[in-house]
């Protein structure tokens, strides 16, 4: 009987082996696509605070867009909520400061400045 058990053993074991050595691949290949997508984070994240510093803000609104979705892909839960919230920051900002469309024919030359109002019809 111990032989039974002993042989069931020796059979059994290659296929456990085998079994958790498939687990740790799939936690190796999970582990280096969150590396990788952290890495991409900080790399746009950076991008973002170069924008941010020459005053691009539509760079810095796109750029911290995919900072925030390489975090989720990440899915660090503390990281996640940070970055949504400058996202959120950075292109509310971004449309605030955008420069209004203003038609060619209004523009100031030469420190001239146009007096009154104008209609802009829209078609």
């Amino acid at each position: 009987m111990k032989t039974a058990i002993i042989a069931a053993l020796v059979a059994l074991s290659p296929t456990m082996a085998s079994a958790e050595n498939d687990t740790r691949l799939v936690q190796y290949k999970n582990l280096n696509q969150k590396i990788e997508s952290l890495e991409k984070a900080i790399r746009l994240q950076t991008l973002t605070t170069e924008a941010l510093r020459r005053d691009d803000y539509d760079l810095a609104c796109k750029a911290q867009k995919e900072a925030t979705l390489a975090t989720h892909e990440a899915n660090v839960k503390d990281v996640n909520r940070q970055s949504d919230q400058q996202f959120a920051e950075i292109c509310v900002f971004s449309r605030y400061n955008a420069e209004p469309k203003v038609p060619s024919w209004l523009k100031t030359k030469n420190g001239f400045e146009p007096i009154g109002i104008y209609v802009e019809r829209k078609n």
